[in-house]
């Protein structure tokens, strides 16, 4: 004990510096049986003879944190905490607790939460009566205030967890022992607030900051339901709550804890909680706390202490206006107060706005346009016109309307405009889309445009230039394409702005007017960018060199987008400006964003100026791209490697073979690399892996490298993680090889990894499509003979096992235009085809039924086309080198069966071919009424109405069927079927 409080002296001593020896020692002493008694020993001693704070802050720190570590260890390194021990903490930490300063408390009540989010209450059934007993026998305020603090540290979890009946079982056990003894308090400290006997502010301070708790510790107990005692007892906290609401003491107007807004915050949040959750057991209270609250709102100041207080009242009349209740605002002079004395003064710029704008334009940008302004008076105040529109559209429509002229008149000045645009652009009608920009009814767009947006872009009011393109981006497709156009010029301009703001929102509209649709077709065509696109691109550039915005990743998406859209030759002009860029981040890659949009900007290019396969533009773009990626690839950087691969594997494909050597180079290390443990750059690196295969098959099979790939298959196969990538290797396989070079390697590797997989217990419905899919390119680049001979040769006879417990099965599960149509034409191909099934008719029809199935199944259910031109607004960020995939790069989905039209007919027409030496059953074609009755000579249907019921007689006739049983077999599948 001696060695332990000498070491925390040393660790705590200011003047000592750092001691390694003493940290040591308490790390050793820490994995010692006792070490937390010990320290609530210490820290009791030390208390008691008031020893010095830091020292004691040091101890509690540590058990803090030996509890947090020990107590339910996540791991089974770490030593947990023994029991007899964990009950002799229990035993003491509380007592301790309340008799420490509050500093030390803060360390002993996170404690006491940790263990009780573990114990309690099952295996801590003393706490709670320790914590009522010590509540009624408390004699100061402060012990009272410590008391309940650790009640509503370990109360908290019922305010945020899911329901479920252990959560309720211990909401029970805690509403049993606590609802009284709160109740009790809350209304004895509020008498001794409301008595006119004077009481000194720090004395009232501490009480306000009791009540506080308990208006906490309220919101816990009732967040998951009505409990009965609250219900008994409504009455009494609602009066007590509507008088804290216009609580006011002069006592308190210097402290600085706000205390009086926080327990008003805290009242405002659980009335909401009640008007959401209680609607009929709070109707009759809520008349005079609706006005108390809307009093309260319209005597708040627009100082940020008083934020959280305004934001909860808000929401609190935005939940009235909602309900049923809502016309407790149909009033034309209640609207108009709420309108001009609420929300008018909290959607107003303020001054610290206009300081976070200059000083910190990201976390400007963060809170105004990406979605991180929930908790702001601007927002909730919208909020708040949102939910009374929806009673009272016309007439709040009409006021607003009337603000808005007063608000944007020529005397108005900046902040009022700014005010307007905000609050037309947060009432517009949205849509799900970023093709389509937002509505509204509120003005007339051209005109606001023509009147209020251009004078704002053209003048010199930064914050006013950056509500005037938020506003453009938000109606952009409001507005007719001329009217964009004319635009254009004044938005580019702003790329060049000083302010990271402006520029921001340059590019941020740029890049979403490129995006608008019309009638599904893109509104702007590379004609229409041309006059702009250099002047664009230019300016993006430059936005690039300015301070704050080196790294900015709207200027970059901006720059990407311009050039998908430009025309082909534009870009080749800009590509050395990219890999400047490029260069600077590969030094310091910190924004992955941006990084991912340098990245897709050149991969357009590389798409848009090497799909010709022109060789003189392929070898200028790897003149320019080779050096800056080999630099990236030595010095191993993680970040960045992934989208090395993506574009090599275009550049690879954009060469006609044979590809040059110095490609085929990379070829060992994407093996060795590959068969190393999965990274983040593992899916770019099979990428680059299947583009080699496709373009050099031959090289690669020379170099007696198709057992390593197997090898990889074999590996990826494994696991369900990787299985897609084992199969997008083994396809590419297939593809590119001819039998004489395919059939050494996957007769006995593939099949054997395949096969293991699929007859093991890890089979599951994705891994099944992906086989059946390799088995069904397989059979239409190498027939069916190739297919079963090459399976066979496994095991004899093994196909017919495969097709039946295999194929037939996933051909329910299979989607996808082109998934389905290669999955409908190898199975034909086997029926008409193979040898195997001609003398195994219940095979036949079993594997026909499922081709019927795949068949009958509608166009709309086989998977929908992307959309040209996706939005990556959350690009999937990395970290130690994780996977973003590059749009522009990405995998082409090729149709093997090009010449294959419509997959119903090719079946229909194989199975009619077949049908003069087999029974055939009916197959679908796309009229449902033009039906084929393949085989019979005649096929007739009477429906014979009887009493109860209606008797189908099915009239057929069949030169070939040998049985009646296999008839009438037949008939019946046909009669199910159709």
């Amino acid at each position: 004990m001696v060695a332990l409080s000498q070491a925390f002296v040393r660790i705590s001593s200011p003047s000592l510096g750092p001691d390694l020896e003493a940290e040591f020692y308490i790390s050793n002493a820490s994995n010692q049986p006792g070490y937390g008694i010990a320290l609530l020993q210490l820290l009791g001693e030390a208390t008691a003879i008031t020893q010095d704070d830091t020292y004691c802050q040091a101890l509690a720190s540590s058990f803090k944190n030996h509890v947090k570590t020990r107590w339910n260890p996540s791991d089974e390194i770490t030593l947990a905490i023994q029991d007899s021990e964990k009950e002799q903490i229990k035993s003491l930490v509380v007592r301790l607790m309340l008799a420490s300063p509050p500093r030390i408390q803060s360390f002993l009540r996170q404690a006491v939460a940790i263990i009780s989010s573990y114990d309690f209450p099952n295996n801590w059934k003393g706490l709670l009566p320790e914590l009522v007993m010590r509540l009624s026998s408390s004699t100061t305020y402060a012990s009272i205030h410590a008391i309940l603090r650790a009640v509503n540290s370990i109360f908290q979890k019922f305010g945020h967890e899911s329901k479920s009946p252990e959560l309720y079982s211990d909401l029970k056990y805690c509403l049993d022992g606590f609802a009284a003894p709160l109740l009790e308090v809350f209304t004895k400290i509020g008498a001794v607030i409301k008595a006119t006997t004077p009481v000194d502010a720090a004395t009232l301070e501490t009480l306000l900051e009791c009540q506080k708790q308990c208006c906490q510790i309220f919101y816990s107990l009732n967040s998951q339901e009505l409990p009965e005692f609250f219900e008994d007892h409504i009455k009494e906290w609602m009066g007590e709550f509507e008088y804290y609401l216009s609580y006011a003491n002069p006592a308190l107007t210097s402290c600085e804890t706000g205390i009086v807004d926080q327990v008003k915050t805290a009242v405002c949040d659980n009335i909401n909680l009640y008007m959401e959750k209680n609607e009929e057991e709070f109707r009759d209270f809520l008349p005079g706390l609706a006005t108390s609250v809307g009093s309260l709102l319209m005597s708040t100041s627009l100082q940020p202490a008083q934020d959280q207080l305004a934001m909860a009242a808000v929401k609190f009349l935005t939940t009235v206006s909602k309900s049923v209740h809502h016309g407790l605002f149909s009033g034309a002079d209640t609207l108009r107060q709420i309108c001009e004395r609420i929300v008018i003064p909290n959607v107003r710029i303020r001054e610290e706005d206009e300081a976070l704008f200059r000083d910190n334009p990201w976390e400007y940008i963060q809170k105004d346009i990406e979605g991180s302004d929930m908790d702001t008076r601007r927002r909730v105040s919208s909020e708040l016109i949102k939910g009374l529109m929806l009673h009272y559209r016309e007439p709040v429509k009409s006021l607003m309307a009337e603000l808005l002229q007063r608000l944007c008149s020529v005397s108005s000045g900046s902040k009022d405009k700014d005010t307007a645009i905000y609050l037309i652009v947060a009432l517009a009608q949205r849509q799900s889309s970023f093709t389509v920009g937002a509505t509204t009814d509120l003005v007339n767009v051209e005109q606001f445009l023509a009147s209020q947006i251009i004078p704002a872009l053209q003048g010199n009011e930064l914050l006013l230039q950056a509500s005037a393109l938020k506003f453009v981006t938000s109606f952009r497709s409001a507005a007719s394409k001329a009217v964009a156009l004319g635009l254009m010029p004044q938005i580019i301009k702003l790329l060049l702005s000083d302010s990271v703001v402006v520029c921001s929102y340059a590019a941020w509209c740029v890049d979403r007017l490129l995006l608008v649709r019309d009638g599904g077709a893109p509104r702007f065509s590379s004609a229409d960018l041309a006059p702009f696109q250099d002047q664009l691109l230019a300016n993006s550039l430059s936005g690039l060199q300015r301070l704050g915005s080196q790294d900015n990743p709207y200027v970059m998406k901006c720059i990407m987008r311009v050039l998908s859209l430009a025309e082909d030759q534009a870009g080749m002009r800009h590509l050395d400006g990219l890999m400047e860029i490029v260069i600077r981040a590969r030094d310091n890659p910190a924004n992955p964003a941006f990084n991912h949009y340098v990245f897709e900007s050149v991969s357009v290019l590389v798409r848009k100026a090497c799909h010709h396969r022109d060789l003189d533009v392929v070898m200028a773009f790897e003149e320019r791209l080779f050096p800056v990626f080999q630099s990236i690839l030595q010095n191993n950087v993680a970040e960045f490697q992934p989208y090395v691969f993506q574009v090599l594997a275009q550049l690879v494909e954009s060469r006609a073979q044979p590809i040059p050597g110095v490609y085929l180079q990379l070829f060992p290390m994407l093996l060795a690399q590959l068969s190393q443990q999965s990274s983040g750059s593992t899916p770019a690196m099979i990428r680059l892996l299947e583009a080699f295969l496709l373009k050099a098959p031959r090289e690669i099979a020379q170099a007696n490298q198709l057992q390593e790939v197997c090898n990889l298959v074999h590996a990826l196969v494994l696991r369900r993680s990787t299985e897609d990538y084992a199969f997008y290797i083994a396809n590419a396989v297939v593809e590119s090889l001819g039998q004489e070079q395919l059939m050494p390697a996957i007769d006995r590797s593939l099949w054997t990894s395949f096969f293991s997989r699929a007859m093991g217990g890890q089979r599951t419905v994705k891994f099944l499509k992906l086989l059946t899919l390799f088995m069904a390119l397989f059979t239409v680049k190498h027939g069916p003979g190739g297919l079963v001979d090459s399976i066979n040769r496994l095991q004899p006879g093994l196909f017919t096992n495969v097709l039946e417990q295999l194929w037939i099965p996933a051909l329910s599960y299979i989607s996808g235009r082109i998934e389905t149509k290669l999955c409908a034409v190898a199975s034909a191909r086997l029926l008409c085809e193979s040898q195997v099934l001609v003398g195994d008719q219940i095979l036949w029809r079993k594997l026909l039924d499922g081709v019927e199935t795949l068949m009958a199944r509608p166009d709309e259910e086989q998977g929908q086309v992307e959309e040209d031109v996706p939005e990556m607004d959350i690009v999937s960020g990395y970290c130690g080198g994780g996977y973003a995939q590059l749009h522009n790069s990405g995998r082409k989905e090729e149709d093997p069966l090009k010449d294959v039209k419509d997959a119903r007919e090719y079946v229909r027409a194989s199975l009619q071919m077949k049908s003069s030496s087999s029974a055939m059953a009916v197959v679908r074609s796309r009229a449902p009424e033009q039906q084929m009755r393949a085989g019979f000579s005649c096929v007739k249907i009477y429906r014979i109405p009887l009493a109860n019921v209606d008797i189908d007689v099915v009239v057929a006739v069949h030169p070939v069927l040998a049985s009646p049983t296999d008839f009438i077999f037949t008939i019946i599948h046909l009669w199910r079927r159709h």
